[in-house]
């Protein structure tokens, strides 16, 4: 069957302003433009029906579900992505805030994975990919791109929206539409008669209920090590953490609390999220503080964690010349020091920067931001194809350019740029050259490859070719490149050489005599190791390794952005320095009503810069649960003045044998200085409904 055809400028004209901010003042108009737009729409109903998915394909976070089932009666978001992008990693973090958002609403998300390698295609990988990246909502395995071809979708990510008649009404692709796409379910939900809707819950089955991983380690990325302490230094990624062990396994330390955030300080206190490169030098240990999108540093001597650039949020600068939190920065993959410089493989905008110690300043080094295999005697005019892996050796710098399933290098002296193995060099754009073939120069083929490591001693590159399951070793000089160790089979199987079995091994690190190499071996949850005289591969045995806390996301300012939340201003809590104030807070659903079950119904302290008072992380959050009062112990910060502390709750309730819904409420508390320790201030409400201001109350089903 041909794709379906919406008007391309429809799209065009609807998305040139896609980067205004979120709920901004012209948010109205761009609804009152998207409701014209779906009563065009509309008309084309029948001919825009959006095509089933492809029967028999697995599922991830739900059953099979359909259009003309589950689905039916609900604006549906279909993203379009596949796990190696990180283009689509970066949107991520914008569809889990429209789920908060329209959580309770007839709204449903639903990824269709769509792959781009062939290891991509495997349900098992996509399963991991799903886990690793905390994806709440369904995905469809659409190893075949049933979808993706009928729609007419063209590249990754691309986002498409379904009304309640099964219709296609918008699609956009690219990062950046979070906006649109929210706009546009505001429009539908106004435009579409109550009637159509749907609101009882899509049947869900999470995958992180299922999921036993026989660990210490979630998701390992990267290892650094330090020669003269012999120690390794593991980025524990999905527990936002350092592991530090020595090099036999033995813990040593742990660095960071586990909980998600940008946050500097002591070991206990220092924050991470999703971490990847190390790189030891000095005593200090360099961090590509990935899904952070910052560079971090570790103080080993003094036990502390320094932001050296970034500041939590995705930068979109591609020249740099800041540092510290004033200078933004995107998707940092791996680090790695040499000359006085922190060489950074600049995942999120095809680049590699550079951040000089002694000036402490972070700018572009190589790429001009392009996703491209294009090298240029000019290292600012060739261009990268998300580089995930660094090495230097010989006066060079490898580049593990995993989009491009290459290994490429800056010459350190000169500037210029060279691909060494892999890709295809009269095709940059060329993307799709990849594979598991052994050969020289651009007639090896790869898959996806993350990391590299020099090995002096044999003057060869230690290749991490990630999608093909093996690591393979790279002769720099003549671009030959050939299987090393690894059967190509995804396992977890130690021996020797080519019968060994890993599953998406992603770095290295090498130990102070180069006898032994280190893996992680990121599926599997493992360090492997590698004695590279015999080629002996061994699955490093961790002991005393704490076990992790859960990965707690950070107080934002808000759980929910949802539309119509009361506001309660409430009576001073009057506070006295060491002495601790309390809040009460007691919430009740409307009669007949239950909380659902494993949905999050949660309650927070909001965490302001300017806040008066101190919670701990451990009493600051928790779980709604019915009927219970929560007791909020405070004190005052240090040199505190008078201010507002506020406590947001949301809610996922119930009727007793009927539809579900989403509610919210957020607490005001001034806070004043006394002489005197008062009373607990009470917080109480019972929840409502949101859904009111679209025409029909949540709990109405056709």
């Amino acid at each position: 069957m041909a794709a379906i055809a919406l008007p391309l400028a429809w799209f065009t004209a609807l998305g040139q302003s896609a980067d205004l901010p979120p709920r901004s003042a012209q948010f109205p108009q761009r609804v009152e433009q998207l409701k014209a737009h779906i009563e065009r729409v509309d008309q084309q109903a029948e001919q825009l029906r959006a095509p089933e998915f492809p029967v028999g394909k697995d599922w991830f976070n739900s059953p099979p579900l359909t259009f003309g089932k589950q689905l039916a009666g609900k604006i549906t978001v279909l993203d379009f992505w596949t796990y190696c992008c990180i283009n689509c990693i970066h949107i991520l973090p914008d569809l889990a805030e429209l789920e908060e958002r329209y959580a309770g609403y007839p709204v449903a998300f639903v990824g269709v994975h769509s792959a781009k390698f062939d290891n991509e295609k495997v349900s098992k990988n996509i399963r991991d990919a799903v886990l690793r990246y905390e994806i709440a909502h369904p995905v469809v395995n659409d190893d075949i791109m049933h979808m993706w071809q009928r729609i007419g979708v063209r590249s990754w990510p691309s986002m498409a929206v379904v009304g309640p008649k099964g219709n296609l009404m918008l699609m956009v692709s690219g990062e950046g539409n979070k906006e649109l796409i929210d706009a546009c379910i505001t429009a539908a939900l106004a435009f579409y008669p109550k009637e159509l809707f749907r609101h009882d819950p899509i049947p869900m089955s999470p995958e992180k209920d299922k999921l036993r991983i026989d660990s210490p380690l979630s998701y390992p990325g990267k290892m650094a090590i330090d020669t003269e302490g012999r120690r390794l230094f593991i980025s524990d990624s999905n527990h936002h953490r350092i592991v530090v062990t020595d090099l036999d396994g033995n813990s040593i330390e742990t660095i960071g609390s586990g909980r998600i955030g940008l946050a500097d300080g002591g070991y206990d206190e220092a924050q991470f999220f999703r971490l990847q490169g190390l790189a030891f030098h000095g005593g200090n240990l360099y961090v590509a503080d990935a899904e952070n999108h910052a560079l971090r540093v570790v103080d080993t001597k003094a036990k502390t964690v320094h932001t050296l650039a970034g500041n939590g949020t995705q930068g979109r600068d591609y020249n740099g010349g800041k540092g510290g939190r004033e200078q933004p920065i995107s998707t940092p993959w791996d680090v790695f020091i040499d000359s006085g410089q922190v060489f950074i493989a600049m995942a999120g905008t095809h680049q590699i920067w550079s951040y000089d110690l002694r000036k402490k300043i972070a700018k572009n080094y190589s790429g001009n931001g392009s996703e491209q295999n294009l090298n240029r005697t000019d290292r600012l005019l060739a261009a990268w194809a998300q580089p995930s892996g660094l090495a230097v050796g010989n006066g060079e710098l490898f580049i593990a350019d995993s989009e491009s399933s290459s290994v490429r290098a800056i010459d350190l002296t000169s500037g210029a740029t060279r691909t060494i193995a892999g890709g295809e060099n009269a095709k940059p754009r060329n993307l799709f050259a990849f594979g598991d073939t052994d050969g020289i120069g651009e007639k090896a083929r790869m898959q996806h490859v993350l990391g590299v490591q020099w090995w002096s001693k044999e003057n060869k590159v230690i290749v991490a070719d990630t999608y093909n399951h093996r690591l393979k070793l790279l002769d720099p000089e003549t671009g030959e490149i050939r299987r090393w160790i690894g059967s190509g089979k995804p396992g977890l199987r130690d021996g020797n050489g080519l019968d060994v079995q890993f599953s998406e091994p992603s770095g290295f690190a090498l130990d102070p005599q180069g006898k032994q190499l280190f893996v992680a071996d990121t599926n599997n949850h493992s360090i492997r190791v590698v004695d590279l005289a015999s080629l002996d591969v061994t699955t490093l045995q961790l002991t005393g390794v704490p076990t992790a806390n859960k990965a707690v996301a950070p107080r934002s300012l808000r759980l929910a952005n949802l539309p119509g939340t009361p506001t309660i201003r409430t009576e001073p809590l009057r506070l006295v320095q060491g002495k601790n104030g309390v809040l009460m807070l007691s919430l009740a659903l409307p009669a007949g009503h239950h909380f659902t079950e494993d949905a999050g119904s949660r309650w927070q302290v909001i965490a302001g810069e300017n806040s008066p008072v101190r919670i701990s992380e451990a009493k600051a959050a928790g779980v709604l649960k019915e009927n219970a009062i929560i007791r909020i112990p405070v004190t005052l910060m240090d040199n505190a003045e008078d201010g507002l502390v506020r406590v947001e709750a949301i809610a996922y309730f119930c009727e007793d044998d009927g539809p579900c819904q989403v509610s919210g409420v957020l607490f005001e508390v001034p806070v004043a200085l006394g002489q005197t320790p008062g009373k607990p201030v009470r917080l109480r409400h019972t929840f409502i409904s949101q859904a009111a201001q679209f025409g029909f109350p949540i709990g109405e089903t056709p």
